[in-house]
């Protein structure tokens, strides 16, 4: 019995003695495999390459870490170049110093981009002829934008506006122009271009001012005061030529009637006076008489008529075509 007892307690110490050598005996066989595989790398030829190990991949080495040998020299590891890590398109930030290549472009490859000219200032319109002082030339608005009706404002103070002056010996009324007669003085051509030039700019300050564009404004002027002239001479042609003309017979008419009894009374007067003359006095003075007051009575008559009639067609029919001139100026 005190026999089974004491074998069991040997077995029981040997056990652990025994797996802990084993353990120990491994662990040298390990380094000393270790050991003999650096030393066979160390005193291996420089001609002659190991085999390489297929067991497992080697580990890329970490960028600045140095591999030691067996003669315990250490050389530097080189490192694979570290792809960049800023996207197309990200900016880096200032202080990251590794910078990627070349930037891509806003062009894309393959795309054509157009040159579009750049605008040319516009120059003022030149004359031909020569300005007076404080006018302009006859300026030249054929694409003059169209008026907002959105942006316009009540009146405000704005620069004046120039009067335009016309060509030498012309007339010029807004948008009409028609060359100066010869015979007439230029005092009087002056005059009437100075008050429609004035009349003109003052309706284009006018427009201005309330927010109409300058070249718009040049537009409905001239439009308003060339279709006024327009207006008023076919006003007072249409309306005063037929009114002088019935004038001018009415007036004829009683003239001629107060005519001849004037020269009947002169004739029968140089009769009395000298009885053998009485069959040339009396018929003579009065037909004279009627002939001479039926001029009288026409230049008269025409005159009554006429001239009213014409002031009042072209009065309405001015108007009338100013307001049409005035519409086409800002229309077109």
């Amino acid at each position: 019995m005190k026999g089974t007892v004491a074998r069991r307690a040997i077995v029981v110490g040997v056990v652990p003695l025994a797996l802990t050598v084993a353990c120990a005996n491994t662990s040298d066989h390990l380094a000393k495999s270790a050991q003999g595989s650096s030393t066979l790398a160390a005193v291996q030829p420089s001609g002659t390459r190991a085999p390489a190990n297929t067991g497992a991949p080697e580990a890329n080495p970490q960028p600045g870490a140095a591999a030691r040998d067996a003669a315990g020299t250490s050389s530097s590891v080189q490192s694979a170049p570290r792809p960049g890590a800023a996207q197309p398109g990200v900016a880096l930030p200032a202080h990251d110093q590794e910078r990627p290549g070349p930037r891509p472009s806003l062009v894309q490859p393959g795309v054509t981009v157009p040159n579009r000219p750049l605008p040319q200032p516009q120059s003022p319109p030149q004359a031909d002829y020569p300005i007076p002082a404080n006018f302009r030339p006859i300026p030249n608005h054929e694409a003059a934008p169209a008026v907002d009706f959105q942006t316009l404002h009540a009146p405000t103070a704005v620069a004046p506006v120039l009067p335009i002056a016309p060509p030498p010996r012309t007339v010029r009324i807004g948008e009409f122009t028609a060359p100066a007669p010869d015979q007439l003085p230029d005092t009087i051509l002056d005059t009437v271009n100075g008050a429609a030039a004035d009349t003109e700019a003052g309706l284009a300050t006018g427009l201005n001012s309330i927010g109409v564009n300058p070249s718009r404004s040049d537009k409905i002027a001239a439009g308003t005061l060339g279709g006024a002239a327009i207006g008023a001479g076919a006003g007072a042609v249409g309306a005063g030529v037929p009114a002088a003309l019935l004038g001018g017979a009415v007036g004829g008419a009683i003239g001629a009637g107060v005519g001849a009894a004037v020269g009947f009374g002169l004739g029968s007067a140089g009769a009395v006076v000298a009885p053998g003359t009485a069959p040339i006095d009396i018929p003579g003075g009065t037909a004279g008489g009627a002939l001479i007051g039926a001029g009288m009575g026409a230049v008269a008559g025409a005159a009554a008529a006429g001239i009213p009639a014409a002031l009042v067609g072209g009065a309405v029919v001015g108007a009338g075509g100013a307001a049409l001139g005035g519409f086409l100026g800002g229309a077109l």
